[in-house]
């Protein structure tokens, strides 16, 4: 036993002595993958310490029934395993901490209390062994105690937010849409279900904080989350669609994922601008995001539906055989016998589908067959759903001589009926409901005038006409450019725009084009080198785009040979000297993959060779500016040029120019303009920021500068 506690002992005093070596230096450790998989091994062992110490508790507290000589060794035992156990899940700890984003002032003390408790638990164990006065024994062992409580508190924070024990019990307002904003009542519950758990003050993975509006809206480690009005851009929106198992996908494997009605909700959101103060009679008529908040009954708090809804529920087993590739159905919220049912895919819709929802007719509230190739000979169908509330039937074949079939729906409280045959005349059924607050009927036959009529007659039904009224004007989308990646020499830089007769004027000169300034765009045209192009579209009675902004990477003259002077760090090495003209153009949000090479504590220096003299006009320095990552913009570049490597003046030198506050990921360029002379070899210099400004994150230490493609013309 001697032999063992001594070995257990000194094993243990080496891990104490490597945590505090670790807590001072872990700015500097670069992680191996066999350390990773040690780290995600601290949830596994952290309940080893806390269980083994709550049994050393209560022996010691009833020691006294036992024989005291088998008692001691007892104890003895469970305190070196609690030992061995604390130390290991606070190294594991450590080393998990180094691979995910945390709040920094939480996540530090949860470490640090970690580490105390690991040095206590030590110190109870090396008093024990030791034989001392029982008086101190028992004052470490109650300080470990409340070490242990302090850590595990710490923790739970870091995993489930500052209230997690107190949720449940904490009151809330009950939100409606009447005194909700569409962001409270839509869009939050949604991240608070699925995103919030790793996205909060204490947890930020990736910097971003979703628990705070501002936080949220202002982003995190890689920009804003969104692109307002183009959910497709958003990298949110994006990585709820990639596969599961892939690195970027969200929420991560294992967690819950979001439904395809949750994810159509913030795709809304986004495409309406990503607006966290409108409420939902302040949307533009004819928005989506419209009908979305009003179907989306399942985000309302379930104090307030608890009481709503008092038909039975269907089993399981129904809802389960209801769901196929092409239609959903699913509980308004946990445990409510309310349903609703989604149809995808026009081409495989059957009416047979359809039919089959008559096993739930009692609890179908919400139902949505936009796009689906529905006609009025199928609304008897829908009358059978005597508790339905929310129907769209939105760009469906409806004519409108069927819609008499609804007038017994007494529920109903939304019909969408946009891009749909209807007429005014064939409205009245469904007008005359008793429950019916909203109708969409926009892109159909209603004229402006037979609209107002309907809502003069019916006062209390908000008709949504949006295509005939002024303050339907909506904003364009930006126009798209074409080309991806680098320009080859002599491509042409195509401009579109999914609108029809929408203009587009562009500029070359920095300059924002607008509805008289710019170049119109007609036709294809080339560029000649390197150039931030900017380009808006404007049309007629809809407010013109925002500029897009992008820099068009055109191909250069390749060196005959290229070398790194300064080898990039070893975090982001890219493919050597080799992603310099590899034509491969990086993502300012990945910064990690082999387009990049990164520097930090050293400046970017490579050499280029040509095998024959040569007149370079241009060089162009390409680099990734992700402020949130602490990746600037270049603080300083020059250019060395001469007839070899031993024989160099400078020719060139710029200040790069800094950025006064967080924004958009971009990759952007630093041109350089030499005066004209022939030459063989070039060295070019390009220094990282010495100190991040004051109003970053970061402020005070080093910045990065990532750098993928170099041209010269």
């Amino acid at each position: 036993m001697n032999k063992i506690s001594q070995a257990g002992l000194n094993f243990i005093f080496c891990i104490q002595v490597l945590l505090i070596f670790l807590l001072f230096v872990e700015d500097r450790i670069m992680l191996p993958p066999w350390l990773q998989v040690a780290g995600r091994m601290h949830p596994l062992i952290l309940h080893l310490p806390i269980g083994i110490m709550s049994f050393l508790v209560i022996l010691i507290l009833v020691q006294k029934q036992f024989e005291q000589a088998l008692m001691h060794q007892v104890i003895h035992l469970g305190l070196l395993l609690t030992s061995i156990s604390a130390s290991l899940a606070a190294l594991f700890g450590f080393f998990l901490s180094l691979q995910s984003d945390y709040g920094s002032t939480v996540l530090m003390r949860h470490k640090v209390g970690g580490v105390i408790l690991s040095c206590l638990c030590y110190g109870v164990l090396l008093w024990h062994y030791t034989d001392k006065k029982r008086s101190v024994f028992f004052a470490l062992g109650a300080i470990s105690v409340i070490a242990l409580i302090f850590t595990g508190h710490t923790g739970a924070v870091l995993t489930h937010g500052d209230n997690f024990l107190f949720a449940p019990v904490t009151s809330k307002e009950i939100l409606t849409v009447e005194n909700a904003t569409v962001y409270q009542f839509a869009v939050q519950p949604i991240l608070e279900r699925k995103c919030f758990s790793c996205h909060n003050e204490s947890k930020a993975k990736g910097g971003l904080i979703m628990t705070s509006p501002t936080a949220f809206a202002a982003g995190g480690d890689n920009g804003k989350p969104w692109v307002e009005g183009d959910p497709a851009a958003s990298r949110m929106i994006k990585s709820f669609y990639l596969p599961i198992s892939h690195d970027e996908h969200m929420p991560p494997d294992g967690k819950p994922q979001l439904t395809q009605l949750e994810i159509s909700t913030l795709e809304a959101w986004i495409k309406s601008g990503a607006d966290f103060e409108k409420k939902l009679h302040q949307l533009p008529e004819g928005d989506s995001l419209k009908f979305m908040v009003a179907s989306l009954t399942e985000v309302q708090p379930v104090t307030q539906l608890a009481n709503k809804y008092t038909f039975e529920a269907v089993s399981e087993d129904v809802i389960e055989k209801l769901n196929t590739p092409f239609r959903t159905v699913f509980p308004l919220y946990q445990n409510s016998p309310a349903l609703q049912a989604d149809f995808f895919v026009k081409k495989s819709f059957e009416i047979k589908a359809l039919e089959e929802l008559k096993a739930i007719q009692d609890q179908l509230v919400v139902l949505n067959l936009s796009k689906m190739p529905v006609a009025d000979k199928d609304l008897s169908i829908i009358k059978s759903f005597k508790n339905l509330e929310y129907l769209n039937l939105n760009f469906s074949s409806i004519k409108g001589d069927g819609l008499a079939e609804l007038k017994d729906s007494k529920n109903l409280k939304s019909v969408s009926l946009s891009g749909t045959g209807i007429d005014a005349k064939s409205l009245i059924p469904v007008l005359e409901l008793s429950q019916l607050r909203d109708l969409f009927i926009w892109s159909t036959k209603v004229t402006e005038k037979e609209a107002d009529s309907l809502s003069r007659m019916y006062p209390e039904v908000s008709i949504i006409n949006s295509q005939f009224r002024d303050d339907a004007i909506i904003k364009l989308s930006k126009p798209i450019l074409e080309n991806e990646g680098l320009v080859k020499q002599g491509e042409e830089i195509v401009l579109k725009h999914a609108m029809p007769g929408a203009v587009i004027r562009y500029s070359l000169d920095g300059t924002d084009p607008d509805t008289l300034a710019g170049i119109i765009y007609d036709r294809s045209f080339k560029l000649n080198e390197t150039t931030v192009l900017k380009a808006r579209a404007c049309k007629d009675r809809w407010y013109c785009s925002d500029v897009l902004e992008m820099t068009c990477f055109v191909e250069g003259i390749k060196p005959h040979h290229a070398e790194l002077i300064n080898a990039a760090d070893p975090k982001y090495p890219g493919e050597g000297a080799l992603s310099l003209f590899d034509g491969k153009k990086g993502y300012p949000d990945l910064l990690k993959e082999p387009s990049w090479l990164g520097y930090r504590n050293q400046p970017f220096i490579a050499g280029f060779t040509f095998e024959k003299a040569r007149r370079i006009s241009t060089i162009v320095l390409s680099f990734g500016k992700n402020i949130g990552s602490q990746s600037f913009p270049p603080e300083e570049v020059e250019v060395w040029a001469g007839k070899n490597a031993d024989n160099l003046s400078l020719v060139k030198k710029v200040i790069g120019n800094q950025p006064k506050g967080y924004g958009p990921l971009k990759v952007e360029a630093v041109t350089l303009r030499l005066d004209p002379a022939d030459y063989t070899y070039f060295k070019i210099v390009a220094k990282p920021v010495s100190r991040l400004p004051e109003w970053h994150n970061g402020r005070g230490e080093k910045g990065w500068i990532f750098i993928d493609e170099i041209f010269f013309y």
